[in-house]
């Protein structure tokens, strides 16, 4: 069976979290790095992805990856002109995104993310050789040895994209950044991700205080146990934490999970699974 493995590089939504409190759990932005066989994938380039590029450069061994987008807020993308390979001459990268809802390609959307005067690099100072890849969901991508990525629209101001990735038989979705509909299960979704041995999910916010937050895009972790019951979905990922979130409140969190799902975790920097 060939490897299929993910680690968490950055599980924060919004903005990075305060350090030191938040020693276990990390303090970066969403950012998951996928293993194919010998492939490399990101998903998402939070300020986690700083990390992990670091180490693919001194890996010495991969020269090319995938970088998949659910959307372009900042605390998704702040993490890309940080990104050492990207900058390498060597390198070959391809950057994807498909949320986009006014015409503007993932292209353009990069240039006018890195620009001043908010940025003082632009992409024409990266050396790789990067394709910039529109899609929209449902679109499937073919990613190429054997590795299929179906897509699924989100419910998220300015539009997101949910993730999964099949590859030698197994299945990962990565569903975040997304806000649920109370009391109710969307079956669209359900099918999204039936099946799938692993499923990262938006739990921001609690069922307890979710009815304050309405609007703002998101879910909890409770509704992501709900979608793994009703899609046979055996290991949860509880994903893209607020900021207040201290590494005792989540290391409740986990305890609470585990005792109504045994197959949850809490994602941390530096979590690592098997898929």
């Amino acid at each position: 069976m060939s490897r299929f493995e993910l680690t968490v590089w950055g599980a924060r939504g919004s903005i990075p979290a305060p350090a030191a409190v938040n020693t276990r759990y990390g303090s970066d932005t969403s950012c998951v790095e996928l293993r194919c066989g010998e492939r490399v994938i990101f998903l998402d380039a939070g300020t986690g992805i700083v990390a992990a590029g670091r180490k693919l450069y001194e890996e010495k061994r991969v020269d090319d990856f995938d970088v998949l987008l659910t959307h372009c807020h900042f605390d998704h993308v702040m993490g890309l002109p940080f990104l050492i390979p990207l900058y390498k001459d060597h390198v070959s990268a391809r950057i994807f995104a498909g949320h986009l809802l006014d015409g503007t390609t993932c292209r353009n959307m990069v240039a006018r993310f890195m620009c001043p005067p908010y940025f003082p690099v632009t992409p024409k100072q990266f050396a790789a050789k990067i394709g910039y890849r529109d899609f929209r969901p449902p679109d499937e991508i073919d990613l190429g040895d054997g590795i299929c990525v179906k897509t699924f629209r989100l419910n998220h101001p300015n539009g997101a994209v949910g993730y999964r990735v099949d590859f030698d038989g197994r299945s990962l979705c990565y569903i975040t950044d997304t806000e649920h509909e109370v009391g109710t299960i969307d079956p669209a979704l359900v099918e999204f991700i039936a099946g799938a041995e692993v499923m990262i999910y938006d739990s921001t916010y609690t069922d307890e205080d979710f009815a304050r937050y309405v609007g703002f895009g998101h879910s909890t972790w409770q509704q992501g146990v709900r979608l793994c019951r009703a899609a046979g979905v055996e290991r949860f990922v509880a994903f893209h934490h607020d900021v207040s979130r201290t590494d005792g409140w989540l290391e409740r969190l986990e305890a609470e999970m585990r005792a109504v799902f045994p197959g949850a975790y809490v994602a941390s920097t530096g979590l690592t699974l098997s898929v």
